[in-house]
């Protein structure tokens, strides 16, 4: 998928852009060991590279768009990471973490309110 940036440079209009492209990598620390005191992800950050201990984690945003794309790969560490607040992944409990192994990827999609859809890279 194409760099937000990059389809406006084309001449796409920058909203729609931004719903179809990627924003510009982002590289972040995994923080906490819950829920609630783990990084929060800002709704841009939609293609991270994330930093970790296999302790602590990162969690998506509360209002992550529904259906867009979050590619999370763990550069250093296994990194928990946990669902915007109030949501479940692929029907495990509210809140829960998935791990990402080190030099792994999880590609992960908000379905609705309260759940969310993940694929872990092999």
């Amino acid at each position: 998928m194409s760099i937000a940036k990059d389809l406006v440079g084309v001449g796409m209009p920058a909203a729609f852009a931004q719903l179809e492209g990627f924003s510009a990598v982002a590289a972040v620390s995994a923080a906490g060991t819950t829920t609630a005191d783990a990084t929060v992800l800002k709704v841009a950050q939609d293609s991270v590279q994330m930093t970790g201990t296999g302790a602590n984690g990162i969690r998506l945003p509360t209002d992550m768009p529904l259906m867009a794309p979050y590619v999370l790969s763990a550069v250093s560490g296994a990194t928990l990471v946990y669902p915007p607040t109030g949501c479940a992944f692929n029907g495990l409990a509210v809140n829960v973490s998935i791990s990402v192994a080190a030099n792994k990827s999880a590609i992960i999609y908000r379905q609705s309110s309260l759940n969310c859809a993940f694929n872990l890279s092999a």
